[in-house]
């Protein structure tokens, strides 16, 4: 009889954990990760057809679900710290979510020849380390906090990722509609000149932030590499 009040009792405690851990916050975390893959089709569906019209509406598709899923993280935050909803579930799977969402976005981008190859590097890079850097903080019992630059960072990125969307996106549907002279495979000189201005300046502000703030990071955080 002990023993089976035992095991109800710890069955009972499982089960509150998980409601605990799928409250609303986390849900939303979840979601934003199954808005992943449906955002990368949106940026790839010309693999699938090069039709305009199919191309434009996926970009446009893309952008929005990029657009819902970043204001899905700035929300599961507020709400989890405003009403004490902060779960282990949460600290592991939210900062998880965020990258799976920017990085997806800058591959998709590159292959789209929207961002160079080096910038997505150096951004999987910094990711990387401070993952790690993190994993080691967890076994030491350290909790590291996104700092004001890891924060700017990540605005930054998301910045960046939907101004690019957003030239993407206007510039097919440009070519759909034939409009300011638009041509496939075409555009006019003014449209080449704001693009190639915005994506270096963008370039340029994913570039610093994400160097600055990664080197922050291992540098206030460097006796968690010491073996003492």
């Amino acid at each position: 009889m002990t023993f089976n009040l035992i095991t109800l009792d710890k069955e009972i405690n499982i089960i509150l954990q998980v409601e605990t851990a799928m409250n609303l916050p986390n849900q939303l975390t979840l979601s934003r990760i199954g808005m992943v893959p449906l955002m990368v089709f949106g940026l790839l569906a010309y693999k699938i057809s090069e039709a305009q019209g199919w191309v434009t509406l996926n970009l446009w598709l893309a952008l929005i679900v990029f657009i819902i899923a970043s204001i899905t993280d700035a929300v599961d935050g507020h709400l989890a710290r405003k009403h004490n909803l902060v779960t282990n579930f949460g600290r592991l799977m939210d900062p998880l979510a965020d990258k799976l969402l920017v990085i997806s976005a800058f591959v998709g981008l590159m292959e789209l020849n929207v961002f160079s190859p080096w910038l997505v590097i150096i951004v999987l890079c910094r990711e990387f380390l401070v993952t790690g850097l993190r994993t080691l903080g967890v076994a030491q019992n350290r909790v590291i906090q996104a700092d004001k630059w890891g924060k700017n960072k990540t605005i930054t990125q998301i910045t960046a990722i939907i101004t690019a969307m957003v030239l993407l996106s206007f510039e097919n549907t440009f070519v759909y509609f034939s409009l300011f002279q638009f041509q496939a495979g075409a555009a006019p000189a003014w449209w080449n000149w704001l693009r190639e201005i915005t994506l270096y300046a963008l370039t340029a502000a994913v570039l610093f932030t994400t160097l600055v703030s990664g080197f922050l990071y291992m540098s206030q955080n460097r006796d968690l590499l010491s073996e003492n």
